[in-house]
């Protein structure tokens, strides 16, 4: 699931205390970006430059972090799989969640009123997969 399809969701559910919204959360919290560097991304990916509240120094210095940080994101993906630190199970195991994820953004599109506990169950889930892909 893109960024952009999280952030969709975010805006479509009405309560900000939210099991998605609290999920979301807790990606962007476990993630290395920041809120800041999030929206930049998602208004770059569909193509809406925001600058509020920010210089363009600052805004084009934040575009280059973002740009940075996912490329190097990119990269240790590539070597964290070369030395085996994530096998191709894991590949395909973050894949199935993004899916999943994707499955959850549509659902909660239409108002889905099943979305809560999908929600709680996949968070759970998403956890115990990621903990059990370190293995370090």
């Amino acid at each position: 699931m893109s960024l952009a399809a999280i952030h969709i969701c975010i805006a479509a559910v009405d309560n900000p205390n939210s099991k998605y919204n609290n999920f979301y959360r807790e990606l962007q919290r476990k993630s290395l970006f920041t809120d800041r560097q999030i929206s930049i991304i998602y208004n770059r990916i569909i193509k809406q430059s925001s600058r509020e509240n920010i210089s363009a120094g600052a805004y084009y210095r934040q575009v280059k972090q973002c740009r940075i940080k996912i490329k190097s994101v990119l990269y240790s993906i590539l070597l964290l799989r070369l030395c085996g630190a994530l096998d191709r199970e894991a590949m395909i195991t973050l894949d199935k969640i993004a899916l999943q994820l994707d499955v959850m953004s549509q659902a909660l599109g239409h108002r889905d009123t099943t979305v809560g506990q999908t929600v709680e169950d996949v968070s759970t889930v998403v956890r115990k997969l990621i903990d059990t892909m370190c293995r370090v």
